[in-house]
């Protein structure tokens, strides 16, 4: 669900689309959704153009202005600092860290505690729409970088290893949360069915 009030003018980012980019809202509308008070956004973001959303079903987050304006550049100051820290001797192996820690994360909605371990199961699941085909790698690219352009600092051969290591990252990362979801008596069953049969798939290799 939305997790606060969006107007016009705001600056939003969708945190189960991350590599969307951030959205301008051109406009609010009041609905229902069986009879509960909900809103339809209309919002185009950076990298998926003109979405229109309930907020009933979409986790928008809101974005102080500064800040919307701003996340482009710090990421792209941080991946600079981390290619000055590898012209150095010393500090290359730090370097190396810590461009490993940003290139391997697991997105925060999968691993946030206050989430029930339902949501984080089918946050994870979603993460199955990514591969390492064009469309696919450049939107991960997007979302683990958040940069506009990852092309513009990685080639495709850098990009396609880091994938790969995320790939495991992922794999390992929804077997812990199955794991957790079968010591915890949850029903496995109930989130097979609530999920689309491609990514179902995935979750039936953890869930025997």
């Amino acid at each position: 669900m939305s997790i606060e009030i969006i107007e016009f003018g705001d600056q939003v980012r969708h945190l189960d689309r991350p590599e969307w980019g951030v959205g301008s809202v051109s406009k609010v509308e009041s609905t229902s959704v069986e009879g509960v008070p909900a809103q339809r956004i209309t919002a185009r973001f950076a990298n998926a153009g003109i979405k229109v959303l309930n907020s009933s079903g979409a986790r928008l987050e809101r974005l102080d202005a500064d800040i919307a304006s701003q996340e482009t550049g710090t990421c792209k100051d941080q991946f600079d600092e981390i290619d000055r820290m590898s012209e150095d001797d010393l500090l290359a192996p730090i370097a190396s860290r810590k461009l490993a820690e940003l290139m391997l994360a697991i997105p925060e909605p999968c691993r946030d505690p206050f989430r029930s371990l339902e949501d984080r199961i089918r946050s994870t699941v979603e993460l199955y729409r990514f591969d390492n085909g064009g469309k696919g790698l450049i939107d991960w690219a997007v979302m683990q970088t958040g940069l506009d352009d990852p092309l513009a600092r990685f080639n495709r051969h850098e990009l396609e290893e880091h994938f790969k290591r995320w790939s495991h990252e992922r794999e390992q990362f929804l077997r812990k949360l199955m794991n957790e979801a079968r010591d915890s008596s949850i029903n496995l069953d109930a989130i097979l069915d609530a999920t689309p049969n491609g990514a179902a798939a995935h979750l039936r290799r953890f869930a025997r």
